[in-house]
């Protein structure tokens, strides 16, 4: 499945302005990548979020290594998600669910800001998993810094995160231990 078939809700690209400070030369620069901050659709094919997402690294992120500022984003875009209408509701019941039942749940997770992806989760060993990502059309180490600051969020002690594998294409493995 190619990125341009994954449709992104705008929930999520909500939470990505909520990682940058935004000016009127920002603002310009994702219309023309094709997201009007002002007049938001429901949802965007993967393209353009691709498109945004590389114009709030260039903004928020500059000056650090490529693989810590995807990182980065990652979390904050977690900690972003969780400040709007719909996140603030998936945090309480995530704080609720607690770790484990929020890794046994983490395909759902990211299905419900995208869609189609297949991640299967793996527990290997208590408060050790595997999660695989199969057509996922952003950048591995992003969705290692979801993982973990969402793992943060339900309440695991120290989270970790490890890329294991990444193909390029997609696919790719992350090792979640706290």
């Amino acid at each position: 499945m190619s990125p341009a078939e994954v449709v992104i809700q705008s929930t999520l690209f909500e939470s990505l302005m909520r990682c940058v400070r935004m000016d009127s030369s920002l603002r310009e620069r994702l219309a023309a990548a094709g997201y009007d901050v002002d007049k938001p659709r429901a949802s965007y094919p993967a393209s353009v979020f691709t498109r945004c997402q590389n114009l709030v690294l260039a903004y928020a992120y500059a000056g650090r290594p490529p693989q810590e500022a995807l990182r980065q984003m990652g979390r904050d875009l977690v900690r972003g998600y969780f400040e709007t209408l719909v996140g603030k509701v998936v945090n309480v019941a995530l704080r609720i669910a607690g770790p484990d039942r929020a890794m046994k749940r983490v395909a759902l997770s990211f299905r419900s800001v995208m869609e189609p992806v297949e991640i299967h989760s793996e527990e290997l060993a208590p408060k050790d998993w595997r999660v695989t990502f199969q057509g996922y059309p952003f950048p591995a180490e992003a969705a290692a810094g979801c993982c973990e600051e969402a793992l943060r969020q339900s309440g695991a002690a120290n989270p970790t995160v490890v890329l294991e594998s990444d193909t390029g294409q997609g696919r790719f493995e992350l090792r979640i231990r706290w």
